[in-house]
């Protein structure tokens, strides 16, 4: 039998099998700090629904300055990233599960009934639908003409990206339990890297779907299937010939993409992928602590603990920062070199005069009082500004000031 639970990831936020002792706490509440830098907000507005009551993380993407966003209740739009102003709306009337994507002249998006849409990025007008018949969780990714896409029940699809047809797809083996969520898959030279909630990384030809090499990442361990989850759901990340992957109850580790020879590996338990920067890797563990790891030697650099529990979400690096935001949401700064909390700030529901006229938000004014404040969607970070989505669709762009 195979179960998904969107709750189990929040009850098992503050839980790691590598760390029982913290388990029985809750959050930490916050604390005071030396602020160092702050976030200074260009413009808020908010897009659709937000992100309703599904367990999505529908970051937004961006491409020549424009920002496209989704809802959960199918509202997408293109937003000018200096103003926000509204380029475009679209309406899908469809349960969106996976974050938009953008390629060459399609953005991507999928729905619960298992479709991926692909969309017009100049007016959001529908392109063409493939069915998967399975969710989709983790943003498509285009590289070209092919579209990869990964499901919830273990499968990985390859798309033409001009006309939508399936041209290969690849079984995991899923196991009975897994968390909800999938790892985005990564395209590298003439290989789509995936990894699955078995706790395997593969590699597979673009081509015609052939396995190349295939590295376990966790090994299920324990009398419960609780106890056996090791799902590979945060993002994979690419750095020169080396993939580095984080799983649930398992491993960090370094992979050869030549080879798919383990270079490194570490006891690691995430639901997150890593960030890279000043020749660290910097995680999100399962409790919730921030690490860094040297890329090299995978031995320990610093830890920080203040925001143990808060539910963070996956690292991003921001002007030679951490940022990483919260249940409650706050956005948190930290730096790279000793994982110091520099600064903080809190993504609020735009007042009334914020809301553009002609957005959802106007149209819809009861959303303005319906507020869900936390943010697990992962931030998005340019060269001088950082993205912020918390779960009611509420947006906030933000410069630094130091």
């Amino acid at each position: 039998m195979r179960l998904l639970l969107a709750a189990l990831l929040v009850s098992l936020a503050a839980c790691s099998s590598n760390d029982k002792k913290d388990q029985d706490i809750g959050p930490n509440a916050l604390t005071g700090f030396d602020k160092e830098i702050s976030l200074t907000t260009q413009w808020r507005g908010q897009v659709g629904d937000g992100l309703g009551s599904a367990f999505a993380r529908l970051q937004p993407a961006l491409k020549n300055d424009v920002l496209y966003a989704a809802s959960a209740n199918g509202v997408i739009q293109a937003l000018a990233l200096d103003n926000g102003s509204v380029i475009w709306e679209q309406n899908f009337d469809a349960e969106v599960t996976a974050a938009v994507a953008v390629g060459n002249s399609n953005g991507y998006f999928a729905t619960s009934n298992g479709e991926l849409v692909a969309f017009d990025l100049t007016d959001g007008a529908e392109v063409w639908r493939a069915n998967v018949k399975s969710e989709i969780l983790s943003v498509p990714v285009e590289e070209q003409g092919l579209v990869a896409a990964q499901t919830i029940d273990g499968h990985l699809y390859v798309i033409d990206a001009k006309t939508g047809s399936i041209s290969w797809g690849f079984d995991s083996n899923l196991p009975s339990l897994s968390l909800r969520g999938t790892s985005a898959p990564v395209f590298k030279d003439n290989a789509v890297i995936a990894g699955f909630a078995n706790g395997k990384v593969v590699a597979i030809d673009k081509a015609d779907g052939t396995l190349l090499w295939q590295e376990r990442i966790g090994v299920p361990a324990g009398r419960s299937e609780l106890e056996r989850l090791v799902d590979i759901d945060g993002s994979l990340l690419v750095a020169d010939n080396l993939l580095y992957v984080c799983g649930y109850q398992g491993h960090m580790a370094a992979i050869d993409l030549n080879s798919g020879k383990m270079v490194w590996k570490r006891e690691a338990s995430s639901y997150h992928g890593p960030a890279a920067g000043l020749g660290n890797l910097y995680i999100v563990n399962a409790n919730d602590h921030i690490e860094a790891v040297d890329d090299r030697s995978a031995s320990d650099v610093w830890q920080q603990v203040a925001l143990k529990g808060r539910q963070l979400s996956e690292p991003v690096l921001f002007a030679n920062h951490i940022a990483v935001a919260d249940y409650e949401g706050y956005i948190h700064l930290v730096k790279q070199l000793d994982g110091t909390i520099v600064g903080r700030d809190k993504v609020t529901r735009p007042a009334l005069d914020w809301v553009r006229t002609g957005s959802y938000a106007m149209r819809h004014p009861s959303r303005m009082f319906s507020h869900d404040p936390g943010i697990r969607t992962r931030l998005m970070a340019t060269n001088d500004k950082l993205v912020a989505i918390n779960n009611s669709g509420f947006v906030t762009v933000y410069s630094l000031d130091r």
